[in-house]
């Protein structure tokens, strides 16, 4: 609920009769979640529907809802043409005759994709309508051609309902949602489409309108003046001249007012359908920052304004300089906090000259008693202390305020203050003169545990789009701030330069083991092998890849003594994983210390992180491997042994490879890498989080063993996957126990040779192994690399 100032020539250009402001849309990152989920629902539906059986599952939901009395067929037909691609534009001109332009737009651009898109996934994917499926249909509207996965009319539904859902309200969301829904169940209900068709179907209406959404960005809506000051009249605060302030507000509606007593007033109306209340823009938070912000956001509109209320009041009550609660109250969908208007200017739009020191330790000092009531602002940035004519400090805006905060919590207070004053517009603090005054008022210890959270991510929207513009500032003070707490270098470099004979060497291995096994079986024989069912496999690979990354980043999550979110856990492993190929398994491990200490760790305890990593992944590679061994024991799983002649000019080719990648990274080790701190290995995490720890690598190598069986039986290999995957439960076992046997080639030549003992053909082992090996190490490490030169074009690890 924080606000902004703007000029006032800016205010008041919105708001019809509907409320819907005509200013700058918003660009949600959420709405390319939705992209993503959207089509992974999709992706997934396309590799059931090519498995060509219809599971028993799908066929009972179909008879459920097909089974239905023809007398509902009228009601059925009606909501069944929301779907059809004449309401496209039929939805769209009722947009238009109610002024609703952008919604217009989007309604015509989701209609009309999501049919065309439809079509196109009908032909790639060719599944059967139920008519010509042995699940006994009953045709309600008749015989239906075409294809049936995906429903075209579902998606069409899903597309308009998510076009519109920004303009409506909650209820109205709702609404239109339970009518995309109807129209997919129509389809189900008159036997044109199974129900994997319309989930398919609703998967990809959802993710094309997202993808307008943030394409074209979605509205924001404003209130009437004198919607406000009917609602603080019903609640017993008769005001007059009642107009929008001249700030800018997030998730709020701010106004001005004068009060029977003659006293000015600022009042905030609290929106009721900003984006913080969406949940699945509260779970991404979560995952890619590991902190949600507005905690309060999914509770009662009253309760949010009470909540601002008591925040401000409690800390008002230690002596911090907040401006006055004089109203709290919530009612049906309205919300107000009103609070004595205080005269004063943001800090951030101070002249340098008058952001002094003393200035500078008056807000710390308020920070501080904020502090030490336990209270986290939790949103402070550098506007939300204003400066009166008298030179003093107030804190303001405790709409996102935490009681009973956790000293996480408050560094974030104190990291998102110091990025948001070194990213002032014009000219900012200077970095040496903030942190002093910082470290002179909290102490090291409240600062250096504010480092962590000074990363683009953790920061509000804001001060990320102005470090955007000046990336320098937010270098310069994290610079400050290690010189200040005598703590390394970031920048600091971990390895010397590698040099162009060993990145050529390292290059060769890599091609050559990737290459090499494609090249032995024939490439007509490896894509043969594969076959149109295993298509079906290689997804299912990809999906289980993908679910092991994340199991993996979880677990260096949670091998921080700090929360670290996933997001940023993965990044790390990912960048670290390019590393690795250069500077082999130490380096990789020293890169995501230093990876880690960039984003979410002091120095010591980002090498505890990937110590308790390495020793967690050996003990959850023992325990994964005996677990599979065990199991293909007793399933009976375990093949005859075969020789692998057939194999071994792959596995030849597998152990040039070897050759090349060791020579390559023994070149590159020449002079002196960073030392791993001797207290490292000291330092404990609860014995709950080390469980959790072991849990996420032990999941992690298992959905590895996963898809590499998955590959084998894409191939067509015919051998038991229990045997396939306790195989690569022990050489991971390996892997991790002797680092010379993890570099590029020799797992693959390794692994060559383990498959055809166990029956595996040449060309199924080849293809099996490449394509395990390009899911978990070549696709990782070359996204760590585009993902290492888009967010930090400037690190060691890029540079190495």
């Amino acid at each position: 609920m924080t606000t902004r100032t703007v000029p006032a020539g800016q205010l008041g250009r919105g708001a019809g009769p509907s409320g819907w402001g005509r200013g700058r849309p918003q660009r949600l990152t959420t709405d390319l979640v939705r992209v993503a989920l959207g089509l992974v629902v999709l992706g997934t539906g396309v590799l059931i529907a090519r498995r060509g059986q219809l599971s028993a599952l799908e066929r009972d939901l179909f008879r459920l809802f097909n089974d239905l009395p023809a007398g509902i067929m009228p009601a059925v037909w009606v909501v069944m043409q929301l779907g059809n691609v004449l309401a496209v534009p039929a939805l769209a001109l009722v947009a238009v005759l109610c002024r609703r332009l952008r919604a217009a737009r989007d309604l015509l651009l989701s209609g009309f994709a999501a049919y065309l898109a439809a079509d196109l996934v009908k032909s790639l994917v060719g599944r059967e309508r139920p008519a010509g499926l042995p699940v006994g249909a009953v045709l309600h509207e008749g015989t239906v051609g075409g294809a049936g996965f995906v429903s075209g009319h579902s998606a069409v539904a899903a597309a308009l309902a998510a076009a519109a859902a920004p303009y409506l309200t909650r209820r109205g969301r709702r609404v239109a949602w339970a009518l995309a829904w109807s129209v997919a169940l129509a389809r189900v209900y008159v036997g044109a489409h199974l129900p994997l068709d319309v989930v398919g179907g609703v998967a990809l209406g959802w993710a094309i309108g997202s993808l307008v959404h943030w394409v074209f960005g979605v509205p924001s809506r404003e209130v009437p003046p004198g919607r406000v000051e009917a609602v603080l009249r019903r609640f017993g605060l008769p005001v007059t001249g009642v107009a929008p302030a001249a700030v800018r507000a997030r998730s709020s509606q701010p106004f001005t007012a004068v009060d029977d007593r003659g006293r000015r007033l600022y009042v905030k109306y609290l929106e009721p359908d900003r984006h913080e209340r969406d949940r699945l823009h509260r779970m991404w938070r979560v995952f890619a920052v590991g902190d949600v912000k507005d905690a309060d956001a999914l509770a009662p509109l009253g309760h949010q304004a009470e909540h601002e209320a008591v925040a401000a009041l409690t800390v008002e009550r230690r002596g911090v300089r907040v401006p006055s609660v004089l109203l709290a109250r919530g009612g049906s969908g309205d919300a107000v906090v009103v609070q004595e208007y205080v005269e004063g200017r943001p800090l951030d739009e101070l002249d340098p000259a008058e952001r002094t020191p003393g200035l500078l330790h008056q807000v710390w000092s308020e920070v501080a008693r904020m502090h030490a009531a336990n209270v986290a602002h939790r949103d402070l940035v550098a506007a939300s202390v204003l400066v009166d004519p008298a030179g003093r400090p107030w804190l303001v805006d405790f709409g996102n305020a935490r009681t009973g905060a956790t000293d996480d919590e408050e560094a974030v207070d104190v990291a998102e203050l110091l990025a948001s004053l070194a990213a002032a517009p014009g000219a900012p603090c200077d970095p040496v003169a903030l942190v002093a005054a910082a470290v002179d008022v909290l102490g090291e210890p409240a600062v250096a545990a504010a480092l962590p959270s000074l990363t683009p991510l953790a920061l509000s929207s804001e001060t990320r789009e102005r470090l955007r513009a000046e990336p320098s500032r937010l270098a310069a003070l994290r610079a400050a701030l290690h010189a200040r707490l005598d703590l390394p270098d970031p920048d600091r470099p971990v390895f010397p330069p590698a040099g162009p004979v060993a990145r050529v060497l390292v290059t060769l291995g890599c091609a050559v083991a990737f290459a090499g096994p494609v090249v032995v079986a024939g490439v007509g024989a490896a894509v043969d092998s594969v076959g149109t069912q295993g298509w079906r496999w290689l997804g299912g690979a990809g999906l289980l890849a993908a679910a092991a990354a994340l199991a993996r980043a979880a677990a260096v999550a949670r091998a921080a003594d700090r929360r670290v979110s996933v997001g940023r856990a993965l990044v790390v492993t990912l960048v670290a994983r390019n590393v690795g190929l250069v500077h082999g398994r130490d380096g990789e491990r020293l890169a995501r210390a230093r990876l880690l200490e960039l984003a979410a760790a002091l120095p010591a305890t980002a090498h505890a992180a990937t110590v308790r990593t390495a020793v967690a992944g050996l003990a959850a590679a023992a325990v994964a491997a005996g677990a599979v061994v065990a199991l293909a024991a007793v399933d009976g799983s375990i093949p005859d042994w075969r020789s692998p002649t057939a194999v071994l000019p792959a596995a030849a080719a597998g152990l040039a490879a070897w050759v090349l990648a060791g020579a390559g990274q023994l070149t590159a080790r020449r002079g002196n890498a960073e030392p791993l701190p001797s207290t490292a290995v000291r330092r404990l995490v609860p014995r709950r989080q080390q469980a959790a720890l072991l849990g996420w690598v032990a999941l992690a190598v298992s959905l590895e063993a996963a898809v590499l069986s998955a590959a084998v039986q894409a191939a067509g290999g015919g051998v038991p996957v229990l045997a396939v995957a306790g195989c690569y439960a022990v050489l991971r076992l390996v892997w991790i126990a002797l680092p010379a046997s993890a570099l590029p080639g020799a797992p693959e030549a390794v692994l060559l040779l383990l498959l055809g003992t166990i029956g595996t053909s040449p060309a199924a082992a080849c293809v099996a192994v490449l394509v395990t090996r390009s899911l978990t190490v070549w696709i990782p490490a070359a996204v760590g690399v585009a993902v290492d030169r888009r967010s930090h074009p400037a690190t060691v690890p890029a540079s190495v």
